[in-house]
């Protein structure tokens, strides 16, 4: 009853769409927001079956400005999939990539637990953009890959490093090739696995971190992110994002870093963020790095309070960083920006109450615009919907007594003409509740930036 409960609680919000100002205005944003259903097959809004459960959600758009997105229902439930084809107005529910049916309605799937996605940029043979799902498994990680726009996947298990692996993330290049990496638990490392055959095989490449660097034992990663339009003598360049301590003996994780490759996930450079060491660790889930369509870098972080941001136009060889980009609230966490072709979005959970024992704190989803590229261009963050009612812990999977309703990320991305698309986890059934579930919203008013890369 409990769980029928919360279905029809989640329905009835599935329904409240916010009403937005008039497209292209210059100005505060406004946002169209909806919920996905759980179930392949339906479309969103417009159906009573417009429920889920999921969080930590990823998205991502294709060269014809199509969007697609995936969610975890945790090990062992299976990932959640949905593509939008008409600017991010509705979501259609596609198969499982990862579950034993195709509706995921046996109750275990394969995998399920932290997940990430990417979109090809150039198109396959049959003309369509692939689409990859990485999840956490039971035993490690596995890549699930579609060539039809999500319509079937194929799911495939990675053998690189088994057991004991964490937190993948995939990036994609060309038609048919794709990095992911992965915590490595056994070494503490970071991994490198590539495909060139559209995801059908995975083979181990690298490390990011030498292992004879101290930070190969002492990181936190965050997402992987290839410059999909600039490509190198020797094939692509690809970015790492991770935290570390700043010196051998230091045991904060309070200095950002960026493993850069500039051949393809074969060999890797760790560069310095020097601006951003603090005294305090960086480690609140996740880094975040992406690339301009010019292939210039842009980089967030948390120290917990505050959300930063870093700039370099020679692959993180050199760094400008902004103040504190989160000046409205006064907790601020899990941040994630797309670099465009004119200017750049930030998101992150943000609280105007400090945490504090006696703190009674509603985070909501922030948003940021940078328009003019630079360090020093951004603008005052808006607050958009309330997403959750009590502290938020990031302390993983087994390390959370509550507070793990947003669970550790979520995204941005933006559609040619520069309308941001925001994938959010919810409190489940409202504010407050024990339960999660995953929200669309779709920029429809405000300022646009430009195309991602």
């Amino acid at each position: 009853m409990a769980r029928l409960a919360l279905a029809v609680a989640l329905a009835l919000l599935s329904l409240v769409v916010v009403v937005p100002s008039a497209g292209g205005a210059r100005g505060k944003p406004s946002f169209a927001n909806l919920t996905i259903s759980e179930t392949p097959g339906i479309t969103c809004p417009g159906s009573s079956e417009c429920v889920n459960f999921a969080s930590e959600p990823a998205i991502r758009a294709d060269g014809d400005g199509n969007f697609f997105g995936s969610s975890e229902n945790g090990l062992g439930g299976g990932t959640v999939a949905v593509r939008s084809i008409d600017g991010g107005l509705h979501y259609l529910t596609l198969q499982s990539p990862n579950g034993v049916s195709s509706a995921n309605t046996t109750g275990f799937a394969p995998g399920g637990g932290d997940t990430d996605l990417a979109v090809a940029p150039i198109r396959n043979a049959a003309g369509n953009f692939n689409v990859y799902v990485a999840s956490l498994t039971l035993a490690s990680v596995a890549v699930a890959h579609s060539n039809d726009r999500g319509a079937t996947f194929a799911n495939v298990p990675v053998v690189g490093g088994l057991p004991g692996d964490d937190r993948p993330w995939v990036a994609a290049y060309g038609a048919s090739t794709s990095l992911l990496t992965f915590h490595d638990i056994a070494t503490d490392n970071i991994d490198v696995l590539r495909s060139d055959d559209g995801g059908g095989t995975y083979v181990e490449r690298s490390r990011v971190i030498d292992d004879t660097d101290y930070k190969a034992q002492a990181n936190e990663l965050g997402n992987l992110a290839i410059d999909r339009r600039n490509p190198t003598a020797s094939g692509f360049w690809a970015y790492q994002s991770f935290v570390a301590p700043s010196d051998p003996n230091g045991s904060d994780f309070n200095e950002a870093f960026l493993g850069v490759s500039d051949d393809g996930g074969t060999t890797w450079s760790v560069k310095p963020i020097p601006c951003s060491t603090s005294g305090t660790g960086l480690d609140h889930i996740f880094p975040n790095v992406s690339v301009a369509p010019d292939g210039e870098l842009w980089y967030a972080w948390s120290d917990d309070r505050n959300v930063f941001t870093a700039h370099s136009s020679d692959h993180g060889g050199t760094w400008t960083c902004s103040g504190p980009v989160s000046t409205s609230s006064a907790q601020a966490v899990m941040p994630w920006l797309v670099a465009t072709s004119a200017g750049v979005d930030l998101v992150y959970y943000g609280s105007p109450t400090a945490p504090g024992p006696h703190s009674s704190q509603t985070f909501y989803v922030y948003f940021a615009q940078d328009p003019t590229s630079t360090p020093s261009g951004w603008g005052t963050p808006q607050q958009l919907m309330p997403v959750h009612q009590g502290e938020v812990c990031e302390g993983g999977f087994g390390g959370c007594n509550s507070g793990r309703q947003l669970f550790d990320d979520f995204g941005v991305d933006t559609d040619p003409a520069g309308w941001a698309h925001i994938a959010f986890s919810h409190d489940a059934p409202n504010l407050g509740g024990s339960g999660s579930y995953t929200g669309y919203a779709v920029q429809t008013g405000g300022t646009q930036v430009g195309a991602p890369n």
